[in-house]
């Protein structure tokens, strides 16, 4: 099944190149846009029409949005009720104080006072949570354990025996809001009054979603097909640089969002030290650079650069879209030769599509989301 599809606009995710360059930025520089450079100085192009493109059909799982309504709404309007005469089951929040005693002695790390375990969230070792279940109130428990093996947090303990003293200080439950028209309202979600409007707007947030992803996955395969048909030249350094910072300053402000520093976020997040983070950014800025120049000789050759009209009518959209006051206010906060660089890109991905054979593979066949 062969299908055109229209662009509907498409960010990628953090190491996706092609949208390395996705935060704007103002800067200067005799080699630092596109516009300073001849793109068929640096790159000598392939083929690039008839390339093949195939992606699974955007489809939501069925029961994706009833399971996001019961895992992620309701829980964060869910109420702690004290069971002061009942028993831990899975899923309450028990508060104990704990020692641990390898071969008769406590050892370091294994005492706890006061601490707030939520029963089934394996953060103590194998047994240790489900030791717990049917406990009361004021009970005093000997769990009789051994540390995995291997145990990666500590291998000089693998597989050691270890018994672990409990009481149980207290135990709260968590009780759901009834899932009803009168709790939406309370959500002061704009169209959303009553479930099946709720529903309705979760069900399109994930359909977009797998658009989105269809849409990347096809502009990935195209960029990167081309790309290897192509010979490139050591792109400007000014502009390579630009790139890593864009990529850098962007990563470093999804990091001031979870209130850690950018070398807490790439660790947290992706397991890499500085030095391993820093060579990916670099060796993701020259990528995209190569993307960029590629993409700017064909629209060199196709005539595909935006013209003043497209501009003017991206920039009118973003000023509504960011509720910008007015649009001298977007202009001045925002680098006009890179957003003309993002509309060159559209542009021929666009001719790229249409030029070429890109497949939709049904969901049925199994390659849905």
């Amino acid at each position: 099944m062969n299908k055109k599809v229209k662009n509907t606009g498409r960010r990628s995710i953090v190491f996706a190149t092609a949208a390395v360059a996705a935060l704007l930025t103002t800067a200067c520089g005799s080699k630092e846009y596109l516009k300073d450079i001849k793109a068929d100085k640096y790159v000598t192009l392939g083929n690039y029409i008839g390339i093949e493109a195939s992606a699974a059909e955007p489809v939501v799982a069925d029961g994706m949005v009833d399971m996001y309504i019961q895992l992620y709404i309701l829980p964060e309007y869910a109420t702690q009720e004290s069971v002061p005469d009942g028993v831990i089951e899975l899923g309450d929040i028990a508060n104990i104080d704990f020692t641990g005693y390898i071969d008769g002695e406590a050892f370091e790390g294994g005492t706890g006072t006061g601490y707030d375990l939520t029963i089934g969230s394996h953060q103590f070792i194998d047994g240790f949570e489900d030791g717990l279940v049917g406990a009361k109130v004021g009970e005093k428990l000997s769990l009789d354990l051994a540390f995995p093996d291997p145990y990666k947090n500590n291998p000089d303990l693998s597989g050691v025996p270890v018994v672990f003293e409990v009481t149980v200080n207290s135990v709260t439950r968590q009780k759901m809001p009834e899932y009803t028209d009168e709790f939406v309202k309370t959500l002061n979600i704009e169209g959303c009054e009553t479930k099946k409007e709720l529903e309705d707007y979760l069900y399109n947030s994930f359909y977009q979603s797998e658009v989105q992803t269809y849409e990347n996955t096809i502009e990935t395969t195209l960029t990167d097909t081309i790309m290897s048909g192509c010979t490139f030249k050591e792109p400007p350094e000014q502009l390579v640089e630009r790139f890593y910072k864009n990529l850098k300053d962007s990563m470093t402000a999804q990091a001031t969002v979870q209130n850690v520093t950018l070398v807490q976020y790439m660790m947290m997040y992706y397991g890499m030290s500085e030095e391993e983070y820093e060579a990916k950014f670099k060796e993701n800025a020259l990528t995209a650079a190569q993307q960029y120049i590629m993409y700017q000789a064909i629209a060199d050759v196709e005539g595909l650069n935006p013209t003043d009209e497209q501009v003017q009518e991206e920039i009118s959209s973003r000023v509504e879209a960011y509720n910008y006051a007015s649009e001298e206010e977007y202009r001045k906060s925002t680098d006009l030769e890179m957003l003309k660089e993002q509309l060159m890109k559209k542009n021929v991905i666009e001719f790229l599509k249409e030029n070429g054979t890109i497949e939709t593979i049904p969901a049925e066949d199994g390659a849905g989301s």
